[in-house]
């Protein structure tokens, strides 16, 4: 994938008591800065690296946590429109659906290449028939 920029989300200087925090969604992941012991420090979390997203509304914005899946170094976002942190809850969790389907897809297509590997050494030993192979095969392609 590439760091194409999907959105930028800008917090409120004022409102947040720090510096005016920015988020960028990109195709491969999020990335903002935070503070790590009392230092501004960027952060990059790719998508299949977030467990979740979460908001916490105020009475005039909104924070935004962006979750780590190692439950450390989360990514905090403050003082933001409460409508851009449900347009960035939105899109990231999208992307992340989309980075876990792919993950899903790849895992299938390899248990179904050792699958038929393992049915075609058993055809080769002479323990299934050719038919059985073909009718397993045919299964696990879904044809």
């Amino acid at each position: 994938m590439e760091n194409k920029i999907i959105l930028i989300i800008k917090g409120n200087q004022l409102l947040s008591n720090t510096w005016r925090q920015e988020l960028q969604i990109r195709e491969d992941g999020v990335q903002g800065e935070t503070l790590i012991v009392g230092k501004r420090v960027t952060k990059f979390l790719p998508y299949e690296n977030i467990a979740q997203v979460n908001i916490t509304k105020k009475i005039l914005s909104a924070d935004l946590e962006i979750i780590n899946k190692g439950g450390a170094k989360n990514l905090v976002v403050k003082a933001i429109k409460k409508s851009d942190a449900d347009k960035a809850k939105e899109v990231i969790d999208k992307k992340r659906g989309e980075v876990i389907n792919n993950q899903k897809n790849q895992s299938q297509n390899n248990f179904g290449a050792d699958e038929l590997k393992k049915l075609a050494q058993l055809r080769d030993e002479g323990i299934i028939t050719e038919e059985d192979f073909q009718n397993k095969k045919r299964q696990i392609l879904g044809v």
